[in-house]
C-alpha cells in the first residue's frame, strides 16, 4: 500500500539523504543540500507559510552548518568561495535564505584563519561578503542576519579591506550592531580595536543618547560594553552552535596599555561616577 505524500515532504526526505551523503564527503551532495534548503525556504516564504518556514529552518539549520563547516575545513577556501558566489547578496533581490548559514561558516573561517595564520591570510571576498550584507541592512528586521554579522570584526587590520572604516561608517545608524562587531574586533586585535573605539567615541555622530532599559545611555558608554565583554564571565555565542574559545583553546587577556586607555575614557566621560570605587573593566558590561 502506498501513502500519499506532499511534494515538499519528499523534497525534505531528499535533503536528509543529501546531508547524509555530504557528511560522508560527497561535495556534490552538499551543493544539492544547500540548494534544496534554499528552495524549500523560498517556497514557504513565497506561499506565506511562516510556520513551515520556521520548522524547516529549525530542523536543518544546525546540521547544515555543521556539515558545510566540516567540508570547508577539509576542502579549503575554494569550496566556501563557490557557495558565497552562488548565494551572494549582491546577486539577488533581498537576502538568499541560506544567508545566515553562510555567515555562520564564513565567521568560523575568519576566526580560525586569523588565529591560526594572520589577518593577511583572510581572503578579501570573505570580508566583502560581510560588508555587502552590512551595507544592505536597513531599518528593523533581519535579526538573525544582523547577529551573524558580529564576526566581521575579526577582519580588523586587513591590508586590503578596511573593516574599521566600514564599521565606523555604520556607527551613527546602528550602534548596537557596531558594538557587537567591535567586541569581536577586540578578540582579534585589541590595539586596532582600541584605536577604532577611540575614533568612534570622538565622532559627534556617535555622541548621542540611546534608549536603554528604563532610561537613556550615551553612545560612548554603550560602546565601552565591547571591551568589557571580552573580559566578562560570559562567553561569545556567535557564531551559533560553536564554542570557539573552547574549541580553539583561545583565552583573551587585556593588555595593560589598552586597559589604561579605556580607563582614561571612563574618567574623561565622567562614567566612573556611576561605578564602584574599585571598578574593573568587566564592570562596564551592560
Amino acid at each position: 500500500m502506498t501513502t500519499d505524500r506532499r511534494p515538499d515532504e519528499i523534497e525534505l526526505d531528499g535533503l536528509d539523504q543529501q546531508l547524509a551523503n555530504a557528511d560522508d564527503g560527497d561535495v556534490t551532495a552538499l551543493t544539492r543540500a544547500v540548494a534544496t534548503y534554499e528552495t524549500r525556504l523560498s517556497t514557504a516564504h513565497e506561499d506565506g507559510e511562516s510556520d513551515r518556514y520556521r520548522s524547516i529552518s529549525r530542523a536543518y539549520r544546525e546540521q547544515l552548518i555543521t556539515v558545510l563547516d566540516d567540508a570547508i575545513q577539509t576542502e579549503g577556501w575554494g569550496l566556501l568561495e563557490e557557495f558565497l558566489n552562488a548565494y551572494h547578496p549582491e546577486t539577488t533581490d533581498g537576502f538568499p535564505h541560506v544567508t545566515t548559514i553562510l555567515q555562520n561558516v564564513t565567521g568560523r573561517y575568519l576566526i580560525r584563519t586569523r588565529l591560526s595564520d594572520s589577518v593577511d591570510a583572510i581572503p578579501v571576498p570573505a570580508l566583502a561578503f560581510f560588508s555587502s550584507i552590512l551595507d544592505q541592512i536597513e531599518g528593523d528586521g533581519y535579526d538573525f542576519i544582523r547577529e551573524a554579522l558580529h564576526p566581521y570584526g575579526w577582519g580588523i587590520g586587513h591590508p586590503d579591506h578596511s573593516v574599521a572604516d566600514n564599521i565606523h561608517q555604520h556607527a551613527s545608524t546602528g550602534l548596537p550592531l557596531v558594538n557587537a562587531m567591535l567586541e569581536h574586533a577586540f578578540y582579534a586585535d585589541q590595539h586596532s580595536a582600541m584605536e577604532l573605539l577611540e575614533q568612534l567615541i570622538n565622532d559627534e555622530a556617535v555622541r548621542q543618547t540611546l534608549p536603554y532599559r528604563s532610561g537613556e545611555i550615551s553612545g560612548p558608554r554603550y560602546l565601552l560594553d565591547a571591551p568589557a565583554g571580552t573580559v566578562s564571565e560570559f562567553s561569545p555565542t556567535i557564531p551559533r552552535y560553536w564554542e570557539w574559545q573552547e574549541d580553539l583553546d583561545y583565552e583573551f587577556v587585556l593588555d595593560e596599555d589598552v586597559e589604561k586607555r579605556i580607563r582614561d575614557i571612563v574618567t574623561e566621560e565622567g562614567i566612573d561616577r556611576d561605578l564602584p570605587t574599585d571598578w574593573t573593566i568587566a564592570d562596564l558590561t551592560l
